[in-house]
């Protein structure tokens, strides 16, 4: 991979992404690419945009955003609305400010809507849906999947379903917001295209064994280390429970044994199941992308010297 510096002004920068599901190791990938490469790291996880949700989002800490700049993290409070429209201007705005730096933007995260919208464009209703629509929409998608919004938009507006790849995450949520948001009678007026400069993306698979074991060990981390503490502030500061970033895994199950209606046992055992749940349904978006290039990490921790070799190659020769 050619240094970005030499690259001309006229040629749109090259975009890298990391993807994978939940705990299976994608941030501390990237911090070992880092360290080989020129990078800077946009961050596509829709919960770690609100401020204060640290430990029960697993955001970057303090030591991995000083050895490398980190972006699209903190930019909302908890009761602010934040959509996939509002992330996808920003990480457009980042992508040549990265790249005239000399570095190449790495697109990390889980967040599979965000990374598809950035690559490959979203279309927006030529009416504005309310506000806070698009996120619910997409939080229904991560916590349900896609069948149970593509069997609302069936019955909602049938021949609107027939048009659309009831697969396709990105249509289905598209179609329940126009539908939801405008009557239906919008057609989609703007929108950005797709990237128009080289993208590659790195997939980052656990066995199910094993990427089971890291989603445990994960959860009991996070009670272990003050998420309770976490979201006891959340709650103080006043933010409800209710709130739709507050329903995350592991906010919800914290809030009921700070109400005093569960243990700590159950609270563990039940984000944990949904947290499982949750990398599935991740696998299944992604699994339909066949650009992503997967890297089997086995058990290897995510800085195994001949796994960040791989990463490193992979990257130079898809961007070269």
């Amino acid at each position: 991979m050619a240094p970005l510096s030499s690259r001309r002004p006229a040629v749109p920068p090259p975009i890298a992404t990391i993807v994978g599901p939940t705990a299976a190791g994608k941030t501390d990938l990237a911090l070992a690419i880092a360290r080989r490469l020129p990078v800077e790291i946009l961050v596509a996880d829709s919960r770690q945009v609100y401020r204060g949700m640290d430990l029960g989002t697993a955001k970057p800490d303090a030591a991995a955003r000083a050895a490398v700049p980190h972006h699209l993290l903190d930019l909302a409070d908890p009761d602010e609305p934040f959509s996939v429209v509002d992330w996808v201007e920003r990480a457009r705005s980042l992508v040549p400010q990265v790249a005239a730096r000399g570095r190449l933007p790495l697109v990390v995260g889980g967040t599979g809507l965000y990374v598809s919208a950035l690559l490959d464009g979203y279309e927006l209703p030529g009416q504005a849906p309310p506000p806070d629509l698009r996120r619910r929409l997409v939080e229904e998608f991560e916590a349900s999947g896609l069948g149970p919004l593509a069997a609302r938009l069936t019955r909602a507006d049938p021949a609107s379903a027939a048009d659309t790849d009831l697969r396709n995450p990105r249509r289905v949520l598209r179609a329940l917001e126009r539908i939801e948001g405008t009557g239906g009678g919008a057609a989609p007026a703007a929108g950005t295209a797709p990237h128009p400069g080289r993208i590659a993306i790195l997939g980052l698979s656990r066995p199910p064994d094993v990427l089971r074991a890291r989603i445990d060990a994960r959860v009991a981390r996070m009670f272990g280390h003050g998420l309770l503490d976490e979201v006891r502030r959340l709650l103080d500061a006043g933010y409800d429970a209710s709130l739709s970033p507050m329903t995350g895994h592991g906010y919800r199950e914290a809030a009921h044994v700070l109400a005093g209606e569960w243990e700590v046992e159950r609270a563990i055992e039940v984000t944990a199941r949904h947290t499982r749940q949750y990398a599935k349904r991740q696998l299944t978006w992604l699994r339909r992308d066949a650009r992503i290039v997967w890297l089997r990490a086995g058990d290897l921790p995510p800085d195994d010297p001949a796994l960040v070799e791989q990463a490193v190659d992979l990257l130079r020769a898809l961007l070269a």
